[in-house]
Formats: structure tokens, sequence, C-alpha cells
């Protein structure tokens, strides 16, 4: 049996802020939660990895993910192209409870495609446990996906819903047609 071959590869979320980039990723990272709301301010990395099996039909991987937690200010847009640089893959996060948030995503995934050129991305509709207070909900992000041709996901920071999911889909595009 051969060994997983092992890569880095840098992500950042991007989106508005207040929709839950921050608790996405510390879910993801340390699988907890907090309801206390603290402003990113420039960029926090955090890094995490992720094992990506086949089963034997391809070469498994093991990708250590450098995440770019960005804040969400439109202010500093020179600055924040910087932290884009070299990002193979992102996620644009919207919240279900403000559908401004859904807009910006086109916003974001332009800015961004601007720096890095055409690389993966993941859309991610958050807050998925406050549907009662939903002002979108699957059509509209479908709408979104398709327009910019980008798959999406459900996701809540507070349950958990998806988010593994999301970064392991965000990590299977990254690495696809390595072998």
């Amino acid at each position: 049996m051969m060994a997983a071959k092992k890569v880095s590869k840098k992500i950042v979320v991007l989106g508005d802020p207040a929709v839950g980039k921050t608790s996405l990723i510390r879910r993801f990272v340390i699988n907890a939660f907090d309801d206390k709301y603290l402003t990113t301010i420039g960029a926090k990395i955090v890094k995490k990895e992720v094992q990506l099996r086949s089963g034997g039909a391809k070469p498994d991987i093991d990708v250590t993910l450098m995440i770019w937690d960005v804040a969400g200010q439109k202010t500093l847009g020179n600055v924040k192209q910087a932290y884009y640089r070299g990002s193979e893959g992102a996620m644009i996060v919207c919240d279900i409870t403000r559908r401004e948030t859904l807009l910006s995503t086109i916003d974001w995934i332009k800015t961004l495609m601007q720096v890095t050129g055409e690389i993966p991305v993941v859309l991610l509709a958050n807050k998925c446990d406050l549907m009662d207070k939903a002002l979108f909900g699957e059509k509209e992000m479908s709408e979104v996906s398709k327009k910019l041709n980008a798959p999406f996901m459900m996701t809540s920071a507070k349950d958990g819903r998806n988010v593994g999911e999301a970064f392991q889909s965000i990590s299977e595009s990254m690495v696809e047609g390595m072998s």
C-alpha cells in the first residue's frame, strides 16, 4: 500500500461581516461554537489536515489546509487583495437571515478572481439552523450558484451541519487532477 501524498493548499474564507466565517472555521478546526461576535481584523490563519481517501481508485491525499479567515469589511480593498494571492480555493459565505449577503457573493468572487484567476469556489449559505428567520433559501442559492458556476451548501456553524462536508468538498476540488 502506498503512503498518502501530502500537499498544502491555501484557501480564503470570504463574505460580509457577521455571516459566520470565523464560526464556520472554528467549528471545522476545533469542533466548537461561540455565540459571541468578534470582528476579524485583517486576516487570521489556521491550519487543519483533511484526508482524502478514494478507496483505491485514485491515490490517497492528505491535504494541509491553510485557512485564511479574511475580514468582511469592504474597506481596505487593496490590503485584502494581498491576502488573496496564492489562494487555491475559496469559500464564500452568506447569511440566510440577511438577503444582501447573498447578493454580495457575486462581488466577493469577482474581486477574488481578479487576483487569483479561476480557482475552485464553494458558496455557503450559513445559519441554516435559523430557517424560521430565513430571507432566502436553496432556490435562490441555486440561482446564484449557477450564475457563478460554483456549488453551494447550506451550513450551520452552530449545530455543525455540512461544515465538515464543505471543507471536504473544497479540498477535493483543489486536488482534482493531481496524481
